[in-house]
């Protein structure tokens, strides 16, 4: 895994925080549960095994802006028993620029790619295949995970209005 540094403030702080905790205790638990996609750069893939699927490329960038989880979704929907592994080999720390607008501009590419997954026959067809613990897992590991973060963001003032 990867530990993210900054010193550029509170929001470098808080995303680098997000990074970590995203690639150690989200990756261990989505492996367990079923829910691991391939997830960029610290993962490897074994390309010739991909390649005689059927390959990773998709026809555009704007589409599957996150083509590394629709190549672990493929990988999974191309079904035999076939599983993502994690295993953590060696710890790196990685300095990076966690100003405020390359943190929005990092999770504005994500939550794009999200919704891009939503629309998807990739999405569609997991659902169809994974068992429900897995299922649930894979929801909230990607799309739900947004979902409940708008739900809550509405629900609070709604909350509040309704108390006054």
């Amino acid at each position: 895994p990867e530990h993210i540094t900054s010193d550029i403030g509170s929001i470098g702080d808080f995303a680098a925080s997000a990074e970590v905790a995203f690639g150690t205790i989200l990756q261990r638990s989505y492996s367990v549960l079923g829910a691991r996609m391939h997830y960029g750069h610290p993962d490897i893939m074994n390309k010739v095994y991909m390649m005689q699927q059927g390959g990773v490329s998709k026809a555009t960038k704007t589409v599957n802006l996150s083509e590394d989880i629709f190549a672990g979704m493929d990988f999974t929907l191309r079904g035999d028993g076939r599983e993502i592994k994690h295993c953590e080999y060696f710890h790196l720390a990685k300095g990076r620029d966690m100003g405020f607008n390359a943190v929005l501009g990092f999770f504005s590419k994500i939550s794009s790619g999200t919704g891009e997954q939503l629309l998807s026959r990739q999405t569609f067809r997991m659902g169809q295949v994974l068992h429900l613990p897995e299922a649930l897992s894979f929801y909230y590991a990607h799309a739900g995970y947004y979902i409940n973060q708008f739900l809550v963001s509405v629900s609070m003032p709604l909350l509040v209005f309704a108390w006054l």
